[in-house]
């Protein structure tokens, strides 16, 4: 005889059900003497081989869970119903809606329900789990009898029910209800759902005819690691939209819709990066590159930290050399420096913030017909993630300077075109901006943020020829792009860069940025960027049930600048 173990029964998702993610339970199954078996040693019931067989069956709740949610915008919560709907007993889940004006705009679809069940007089037998509330006895519908399943849109606002159990073949009417295991999960949440944004050109588009072998697009993206995701953001993030199944899910379709050649990510959880991030997109054809910080936090009874990836298409180009770059390191070589004791132990207790950036030289690999070996490109891609505390400008300034002499160094060796992007964690006009974009620094703003006064000796300036790719928005021509006109009031209107990347109850501002050598490349386009009413609703932030980071995506296409 075979038996379920009690308790042994329970999915991976439990905590956040959503519709289009496949329910695999684990089951742990035993023979009477305690001997363990595998899954895969017990066939699915009606199979035509073995003695016991395993029966599973998914049912769906017929009440709402947790409060309906609204029909035609599912991530949202209903807050009133169609009572025409119900007295003609058209499917509850068809009669909510989220607001007055959502019931007004989908007023045509009622009128075409009222009619067919009003003429056909379907759903007799429906529960009107609406009208009699708590006192309603909830039924199960059976939705399928496979081993996994994947939940559908119908599902959404419902609980379901894995039921299990083991089936003798030879006594195949004996059913013992004690052998019966059961499983219901939480409410189904609606698939993820990311945002839908185009590139808007800055030069004319090239023609279908004409080569594109000369262009190519990078992308930053600070994707909030999931360690992060907590009691900062669950008052103003529905917990099941907060939840890491939830949000990869959305994550991983928005990356994929942008079919950047390119990826720089910040936050990416080194877990998540080893057991997610790196088989998905390895799978849509990058190769990946990490660097994690250097120190690891406890979460969820595991030793985990966030870090820096590097993501390239394989068909685009090959990794010639990989440089990770430490700011404790360099914290500790500059603290050395310093003769008084008492300075050195301040200046490290300041400067030892554990941030990293990841720098990859890149191989253009030409299209078939170009002679590679007459014409080799490089590209040097630099991917960091700058502190965070406000509070700690002067860190921050000494963090650009760091990564940008390491950049001067590459530069040196070879003429190679440069990106630099990331979450730098300072806004537009601060000291670490200027640094980037201009090469240099005001004194006095230098002497404003520098409290321990280690940034004084420091040559604050570099010589490579950045530029920031969205502040090109402002010079373009709205004649080819009639969309380029409303991106440009998303700007800033002295520094032209984006209003905002990053939105939290907190904070409205930008953070993020993609740099560029002039000198060598030129941007042909930029993802557009949404406005505040896009990205959240009304008493809403980042992240929510559409946008699953604080932070928004940028994205640039760039030409080669070849010289004449």
């Amino acid at each position: 005889m075979l038996i379920i173990q009690p308790h042994s029964l329970r999915l991976p998702t439990s905590e956040g059900v959503f519709c289009g993610v496949t329910l695999e339970p684990y089951v742990v199954i035993k023979r009477e003497n305690g001997v363990q078996l595998g899954l895969e040693d017990i066939p699915e019931d009606g199979s035509p081989e073995g003695t016991f067989q395993l029966r599973s069956r998914w049912y769906r709740s017929t009440i709402p869970r947790g409060g309906a949610v609204c029909s035609p915008h599912p991530e949202r919560e209903a807050s009133l119903q169609c009572t025409i709907c119900l007295r003609l007993k058209v499917p509850q889940h068809l009669s909510y809606h989220c607001s007055v004006e959502c019931l007004k705009s989908h007023w045509h679809l009622h009128k075409e329900y009222h009619k067919q069940f009003q003429s056909t007089g379907a759903g007799d037998n429906a529960v009107d789990a609406f009208r009699n509330g708590s006192n309603t006895v909830d039924t199960w519908v059976e939705v399928a009898k496979t081993r996994t399943y994947t939940p559908t849109l119908d599902d959404v606002g419902y609980a379901l029910r894995y039921q299990v159990q083991i089936v003798d073949r030879a006594h195949p009417g004996y059913m013992d209800p004690s052998k019966i295991q059961i499983f219901d999960t939480s409410r189904v949440r609606p698939a993820p759902n990311p945002p839908a944004r185009h590139m808007v050109q800055l030069v004319p588009e090239v023609s279908p005819q004409a080569s594109t072998s000369g262009r190519f697009t990078l992308l930053t993206y600070n994707l909030l690691a999931d360690l992060y995701a907590k009691g900062d953001f669950s008052n103003t993030c529905p917990a099941w939209s907060l939840h890491w199944q939830y949000r990869k899910q959305n994550l991983l379709r928005e990356l994929l819709a942008y079919k950047a050649d390119i990826l720089c990510l910040q936050e990416v959880q080194s877990d998540h990066y080893s057991d997610f991030w790196a088989p998905e997109l390895s799978k849509a054809g990058y190769m990946p590159i990490y660097k994690k910080k250097t120190t690891e936090l406890y979460s969820d009874n595991k030793l985990v930290i966030d870090g820096c990836a590097t993501f390239f298409r394989k068909d685009r180009f090959s990794l010639v050399k990989k440089y990770e770059v430490e700011f404790n390191k360099a914290a500790l070589s500059l603290a050395e420096s310093f003769q008084n004791p008492s300075q050195k132990k301040s200046a490290l207790n300041r400067l030892l913030k554990d941030n990293v950036a990841l720098i990859a030289v890149l191989e253009v690999i030409e299209p078939n017909g170009i002679d590679a070996a007459s014409r080799r490109t490089l590209i040097c891609v630099a991917n960091t993630h700058i502190h965070a505390n406000p509070e700690l400008s002067d860190v921050k300034l000494w963090q650009v300077h760091t990564l940008l002499k390491g950049l001067e160094k590459i530069a040196d060796s070879a003429n190679i075109p440069m990106l630099v992007a990331g979450d730098f964690n300072s806004t537009p006009g601060s000291p670490a901006h200027a640094l980037l974009t201009q090469g240099k620094v005001d004194a006095a703003a230098v002497d404003s943020i520098d409290p321990l006064r280690f940034l004084k000796d420091q040559m604050l300036s570099h010589k490579l020829p950045l530029s920031s790719a969205y502040s090109k928005m402002a010079e373009a021509s709205n004649a080819h792009d009639a969309k380029l006109a409303k991106q440009k009031q998303r700007l800033d209107p002295k520094l032209h860069e984006p209003l905002f990347t990053n939105l939290t109850k907190d904070f409205r501002g930008t953070l993020d940025y993609i740099l560029y050598t002039s000198n060598s490349l030129m941007p042909t386009a930029v993802l557009e960027l949404p406005s505040e009413v896009e990205v959240a609703a009304p008493n809403e932030q980042m992240p929510n049930a559409q946008y699953s980071s604080d932070h928004l995506a940028l994205m640039t296409e760039f030409q080669y600048a070849r010289p004449k």
